[in-house]
């Protein structure tokens, strides 16, 4: 039993179920043009699955990779595992669509449906037959083995360069978010995201030498900026959104300034946002996460006061005026430790990782540098590798504590981000027991970001509008939903990984 999908451009023409037809036959027999290429499924196993054990067969982590089957009386669906992958739909919602089509209730098809688990040997032929690539997951695999880190650091940063700039709109606007299978963009939004972007494009264009990658990096910035920029009295800068003021989207509008090569068009700005982070700092535990509203403190903690020391610790090593005292950064810090140390949470690692190994560069202090490791090594066993499938390896996730979060491109960037620095932070300082742990996560953490890259046509294969794609990095290899906080901390990290601080 074959499963047939004939798309040209990405769009879906003709599709269906076929037997008794060789993958030679195939083009001929469905009516493919030379222009067309045709997602293949070759069923090569099921088995039934009870209602009642939808879970255990069915779960984020073989979508893509296992097909279902669906009935109820004389209505049924079958899925091949491409087909849901291409339309980013789940083995839940596929049902729930079937039950809604059938007007049937969860309860019915409980008591008289049938499930069944189709595994599928998956392909790319092109229409005239010449081109027959395996796919697995509907993408190729990228191997640990297939290149060094610095190399693949510089293919993800190049791919996501170019995605940037395909999509940066004429006033410097980025998409936040990118759904592929439908083509368009979500109305979500985040400032912090964004801003994390200019600040990712401003380092790029600065290792690279490149002029029209700067000016894109100070057109983002100053959109951003116009969009969410807002005085708050006292002489304060916030950057307000519809949901609030955070202290850590202020700290990064605050920091993609301090390393844009115009920062110097936006000293006012600059000044006002200095001025918030810093009003925001004190307390037990070091800072407020709000400017308003007040009540929303909570786990943001662990990214924003981490965001807000990064800031200062650049601040203070560029010399900047708005730069707080080093006795300043070291109180705050030392209320954030304790309270890292209370509840340890690994949303915390990256950004503090990137502040203490700045501020260690000005200053040497042993005790930034032994935080540096001691809360990376506690992050290292969150990597996954070993017992599962080859294109999830290299991604951060703990299932033993669900409250830290799902597996997602963008965490996996920003762990990348804090171990880049912890690397050259352990060679710099002669722990080459720590350089080797801290390297070898590194780089099967860049695996697993170059496998969420839409690296090619054959990784897009199902895509329509592909310039709004290639490059940009998927959620997670079942989830194809592209958002620009991925990118972003994927670039950072593999600038990092080229330029690492010394």
């Amino acid at each position: 039993m074959i499963w047939f999908c004939i798309r040209r451009n990405g769009v879906a023409r003709r599709s269906g179920w076929l037997a008794e037809v060789s993958l030679q036959e195939l083009p001929e027999h469905v009516g493919a043009r030379s222009d067309e290429r045709i997602e293949v499924c070759v069923v090569e196993g099921s088995r039934p699955i009870a209602p009642e054990r939808f879970s255990d067969a069915f779960y984020p982590r073989v979508q893509g990779i296992v097909g279902m089957e669906i009935a109820l009386g004389d209505s049924a669906v079958r899925y091949a595992p491409t087909r849901m992958l291409a339309a980013n739909l789940s083995f839940r919602r596929a049902l729930a669509r079937f039950l809604k089509s059938n007007g049937a209730s969860a309860s019915e098809f409980a008591s008289h449906g049938t499930l069944g688990e189709l595994r599928a040997r998956q392909l790319l032929i092109g229409g005239d037959g010449t081109e027959v690539a395996g796919l697995y997951r509907g993408g190729t695999l990228v191997l640990l083995e297939s290149t060094t880190a610095e190399k693949r650091a510089a293919q993800i940063a190049e791919g996501i360069c170019r995605w940037m700039l395909r999509n940066l709109s004429h006033d410097g606007a980025l998409p936040y978010k990118y759904w592929p299978s439908r083509g368009e963009e979500s109305p979500a939004d985040n400032a912090i995201r964004r801003f994390l972007a200019s600040l990712a494009l401003a380092r790029y264009a600065e290792l690279r030498n490149a002029p029209d990658v700067r000016e894109a990096a100070v057109r983002n910035l100053r959109y951003n900026l116009s969009r969410y920029f807002t005085d708050v009295g006292g002489g304060r800068g916030a950057i307000v959104e519809r949901t609030g003021a955070k202290l850590g989207a202020a700290a990064l509008a605050a920091l993609a300034i301090l390393e844009s090569p115009a920062s110097e068009a936006f000293e006012t700005e600059l000044r006002m946002l200095a001025a918030g982070v810093d009003s925001l700092a004190g307390g037990p535990d070091g800072f407020r996460t709000f400017f308003f509203p007040r009540q929303r403190d909570g786990q943001n903690w662990n990214f924003y006061s981490g965001e807000a020391l990064l800031f200062w610790a650049e601040a203070i090593r560029r010399q900047a005026p708005c730069a707080p005292p080093v006795e300043r950064f070291m109180e705050v810090f030392e209320r954030c430790r304790q309270r890292h140390r209370r509840a340890r949470n690994p949303a915390f690692v990256p950004w503090h990782t990137q502040a203490c190994v700045a501020l260690h560069e000005h200053t040497k202090q042993h005790e930034l540098a032994d935080f540096v490791f001691e809360i990376n090594d506690w992050l290292l066993p969150m990597q996954q590798w070993d017992g599962l499938t080859d294109d999830l390896r290299g991604r951060f996730y703990d299932p033993g504590h669900r409250e830290f979060g799902p597996p997602h491109a963008a965490s996996t960037g920003v762990y990348l981000e804090g171990l880049a620095d912890a690397l050259a932070l352990a060679r710099a300082l002669g722990d080459d027991a720590r350089a080797a742990a801290y390297r070898q996560a590194v780089e099967r953490g860049l695996r697993s970001l170059r496998q969420l890259q839409f690296r090619d046509e054959r990784d897009a294969f199902y895509v329509s509008r592909k310039r709004r794609v290639l490059g940009a990095l998927r959620t997670e290899v079942y989830d194809n939903a592209v958002r620009i906080d991925s990118a972003a901390h994927a670039l950072a990290a593999a600038v990092k990984v080229l330029n690492p601080i010394r």
